[in-house]
């Protein structure tokens, strides 16, 4: 059963890859990103909710579909924004910066995460976490990305 969810998080991943550009193209850059980072805490919900069996184990696969599926959407557009908007000679300290915030946080948070389920439990350490993953949403509705409409850059082959 865990092969099955997890590939459906691979799936979900696939999914928004696939269609990142399209919706981005329909709705905007802000408005995709700001759906994407919002789905995350959503898809989580159920984690912290969620019995054991057949049926959560089925709801956890789904939950992750879509989490990653936005996770992977928001990732490859927020990255097409940064090259877009960054000025050429700072476009490697962007995407090292970015790349730190994303991975080189990890270990302290998972050190957090399991220190925090430690002192309060599972459950209750899994809705701060889900509350948590709210942050990058707020901080994106109160950025000036949140009104950005218009579409990027054309995809590969597609000229200017």
């Amino acid at each position: 059963m865990l092969g099955i969810v997890m590939g459906a998080g691979g799936f979900g991943g696939f999914l928004g890859a696939l269609l990142w550009r399209g919706m981005e193209r329909r709705w905007g850059a802000g408005p995709v990103m700001l759906a994407a980072l919002a789905l995350n805490p959503l898809a989580q919900l159920p984690l912290v909710l969620v019995s054991p069996g057949t049926t959560g184990q089925a709801v956890l696969g789904l939950c992750l579909l879509i989490q990653t599926g936005a996770a992977v959407a928001h990732g490859g557009l927020q990255r097409s924004v940064r090259q877009e908007l960054c000025p050429a000679h700072l476009q490697g300290r962007a995407q090292a910066t970015g790349a730190w915030l994303a991975f080189g946080l990890r270990p302290l948070a998972a050190f957090l995460a399991g220190a925090l389920g430690t002192l309060v439990g599972l459950r209750p350490a899994l809705g701060v976490i889900t509350l948590l993953l709210a942050a990058p949403f707020v901080i994106l509705w109160r950025s000036p990305a949140r009104g950005m409409r218009a579409s990027l850059t054309p995809a590969f082959g597609a000229g200017p």
